[in-house]
């Protein structure tokens, strides 16, 4: 019954714990930490927030890989964002003040599959409804 009680114990405390590291990063976040806009070359210190700003060109590389294939290749393309966007962590921001966890601000659906005109890999990114 002891071990029991440690054991419920130590899980409650473990939930909690991790509940408290999942709290909404404050309004002043932006003023506390450095934020480093997309394609920067400069190596950012470890804590950063991410900018990316609507308009810019920034590039995204895809790769495939795995032991299915006889080699790896990758291929570069060049995005733009509608509107600005934060990135921290976990967390996202349209106006670098207001954090939503970045699956309640951005939708990501990746796809994929095979025919007989080959293969098609797809990812969406759309705005969370």
């Amino acid at each position: 019954m002891r071990i029991i009680k440690i054991t419920t114990l130590g899980l409650l405390l473990t939930y909690l714990l991790g509940c408290a590291s999942m709290n909404t990063p404050s309004p002043s976040l932006i003023t506390e930490i450095p934020v480093v806009t997309i394609g920067d070359t400069n190596h950012p210190p470890e804590r950063h927030i991410v900018f990316i700003p609507a308009n810019i060109e920034f590039p995204i590389n895809f790769s495939v890989k795995g032991n299915v294939f006889n080699k790896v290749v990758s291929s570069k393309v060049m995005v733009s964002f509608k509107d600005d966007i934060y990135l921290y962590k976990y967390w996202a921001s349209l106006d670098g003040k207001t954090w939503v966890n970045s699956h309640k601000l951005l939708n990501v659906e990746p796809s994929g599959g095979f025919d007989a005109s080959g293969g098609k890999i797809e990812a969406r990114l759309d705005f969370s409804k």
